[in-house]
């Protein structure tokens, strides 16, 4: 079981960067993406919890940290571009990070003619943008027809995951 003594819990359109001292958590992972980026090396590493995969030109930039030092994340590929700047802040190297992705779920039953749905296109999203970064995906738990609870432990890169039926 991951080490749960400095738990940072991030909300659905939020992102949270770490050293290893910490484990992040979010709950309730459907049709959104959540992004893991690792570093080994560094022991650094973050999560993003991403609701719709583009964010055609919205500036991310614009977003505020809370007190607790979450960002806004609400689209997969701007989302990328901030936890990358965010793990990078602290110590990651871009060569070294790989990522992992959780979700895309395909949750609304009214859809069912919908192989492309907003899951799979969240997630082709996310897929695209680390491409586009020559960051390699090293995991994907991705479709079906639950949600699920990730936890991440930044000191070791392990992501445990919970499914909800």
């Amino acid at each position: 079981m991951i080490d749960m003594s400095k738990t940072i819990e991030i909300r659905i359109a939020e992102l949270f960067a770490g050293d290893h001292e910490y484990t992040i958590v979010t709950n309730g992972v459907g049709s959104c993406v959540v992004i893991v980026l690792y570093d080994a090396l560094a022991r650094v590493g973050g999560m993003a919890h991403a609701i719709l995969p583009r964010s055609r030109g919205e500036l991310y930039q614009k977003v505020t940290r809370d007190a607790d030092g979450r960002l806004f994340a609400k689209y997969a590929d701007t989302a990328i571009d901030l936890l990358v700047l965010e793990v990078e802040a602290r110590g990651a190297s871009r060569d070294n990070l790989v990522a992992k992705l959780v979700g895309g779920a395909h949750m609304f039953t009214l859809l069912d003619g919908d192989k492309h749905g907003i899951g799979f296109e969240n997630t082709e999203a996310a897929r695209t943008r680390l491409t586009e970064l020559d960051i390699r995906i090293e995991t994907e738990v991705i479709g079906g027809t639950v949600g699920r609870n990730v936890y991440f432990d930044c000191a070791t890169g392990v992501v445990e995951i919970i499914t909800k039926v």
